[in-house]
C-alpha cells in the first residue's frame, strides 16, 4: 500500500523536514566542504575536481528520485532512503578531504601509548596477527568480513529504508557523520599510524597472509605527515584514520541500527563482531584502536538521538504556533 501525505500537509510538512534534521546534516556538510576549500586553497594542496564529477552525478540522480517520491508519487521511505543516502555520500566525499588535511598538520604520534596499552590487556599484535598467519583460512576469512563495511554502510540505509525504518534510517546517518567526525578531529589531534606501521614485522611475515591494508598502503599516511603528498582526488580514497579505528566505529553504529530489527540483527551481530576482531589483522590496529572506536560509536548514537529528539521537539513547537 502507497505511502501518502495530504496535499495540505505535503509544504509544510517538506518545510518542516528541511528545517530540522535534514538542514543539520546540510549544514554540517556545507561547512566541511567550506573548511575544505578554504584549507587546499591556503596551503600547496592540489585538488582533483574532476573527481566530483562521480559523486556528483549520483547525489543530482538520488535527489530527483527523492523529489519524485515526495511530490509526484508520494511514498516516504523511497524518498528518505534517497535523500539520507545522497546526504551520506557527499559527507563521506567532504569527510574524507577533510580527514586528508587534518593528517596533514603531523603532530607527535601516540603509537608507543597504544602499545602500552594494548599490554595493560594482555594483547600482542604479532602474536594476534601471528596466529592467524598460520591458519591462511582465518586470513581469507578476515579479509572478506574486512571489506564489507562501506558496503554494510549502505545496505544499511537501503535495508532499514525499504523496511520502513525511517527514523533509524535518520539517526543511523547522523550517527555516522558524527562518528566520522569525532574520528577525524581525534586522528589529528592524537595521530596514530597503526600497530603495523609501529611493529614494521619483516617481509616474510606480512606475505603469509597478504593483508588488505599492508606497510605499502601505510606510506601515504606517511607521506601526508611528510608533506610529500599533496594531491587530493577522490578517486583515490585512503583509509588514514588508525585511532580510533573507523572501521570499528561504522561496525558498532550497523549493529545499533540493526538492534531492534528482528531476524536481521544476529547475522548483522555476528559479521560485524568479525570485523571488529579483523581490525588488527587486515587493517594494522592496536586493539586500543578498536576499543575507542566503540567508545566513539556509542557516543555518536547517543548524540543523534539527542539531536533529532531535540529536532522533533523544535518542528512540534513550529507546527503549534502556524
Amino acid at each position: 500500500m502507497a505511502e501518502t501525505y495530504s496535499t495540505s500537509t505535503r509544504v509544510p510538512s517538506l518545510v518542516a523536514g528541511l528545517g530540522t534534521q535534514l538542514a543539520v546534516k546540510v549544514a554540517i556538510v556545507v561547512a566541511i566542504v567550506v573548511i575544505d576549500f578554504v584549507w587546499i586553497a591556503g596551503t600547496d594542496f592540489e585538488f582533483d575536481i574532476p573527481s566530483t564529477l562521480t559523486v556528483g552525478a549520483i547525489t543530482g540522480l538520488l535527489v530527483a528520485i527523492a523529489w519524485f517520491y515526495r511530490v509526484k508519487r508520494p511514498m516516504k521511505r523511497f524518498e528518505v532512503l534517497c535523500t539520507e543516502t545522497a546526504v551520506l555520500l557527499v559527507f563521506s566525499a567532504a569527510a574524507a578531504v577533510l580527514s586528508i588535511l587534518m593528517t596533514s598538520i603531523n603532530l607527535p604520534l601516540v603509537d608507543d601509548q597504544l602499545t602500552v596499552i594494548d599490554g595493560a590487556l594482555g594483547f600482542d599484535w604479532l602474536s594476534y596477527v601471528g596466529f592467524v598467519n598460520q591458519r591462511p583460512w582465518l586470513g581469507t576469512l578476515s579479509s572478506l568480513v574486512y571489506v564489507t563495511t562501506l558496503t554494510q554502510v549502505a545496505l544499511t540505509v537501503v535495508a532499514l529504508g525499504l523496511v520502513g525504518q525511517v527514523e533509524r534510517v535518520q539517526r543511523f546517518v547522523l550517527a555516522v557523520m558524527f562518528g566520522a567526525l569525532i574520528c577525524i578531529v581525534i586522528s589529528a589531534v592524537l595521530p596514530a599510524a597503526g600497530a603495523l606501521a609501529t611493529v614494521r614485522p619483516p617481509a616474510e611475515f606480512m606475505m603469509l597472509n597478504n593483508p588488505i591494508v599492508d606497510l605499502e598502503y601505510k606510506q601515504a599516511f606517511f607521506d601526508l605527515r611528510n608533506g610529500l603528498a599533496r594531491f587530493i582526488s577522490l578517486d583515490e580514497p585512503r583509509g588514514l584514520i588508525a585511532f580510533p579505528s573507523y572501521h570499528c566505529t561504522l561496525s558498532v553504529l550497523i549493529i545499533l541500527a540493526f538492534a531492534r530489527v528482528r531476524f536481521w540483527f544476529w547475522p548483522v551481530l555476528a559479521i560485524n563482531v568479525a570485523v571488529i576482531l579483523s581490525t588488527p589483522i587486515d587493517g594494522g590496529h592496536h586493539l586500543a584502536d578498536a576499543l575507542g572506536g566503540i567508545v566513539v560509536a556509542l557516543v555518536a548514537w547517543r548524540l543523534a538521538k539527542k539531536l533529532l529528539e531535540m529536532c522533533s521537539a523544535g518542528r512540534s513547537a513550529s507546527e503549534l504556533t502556524v
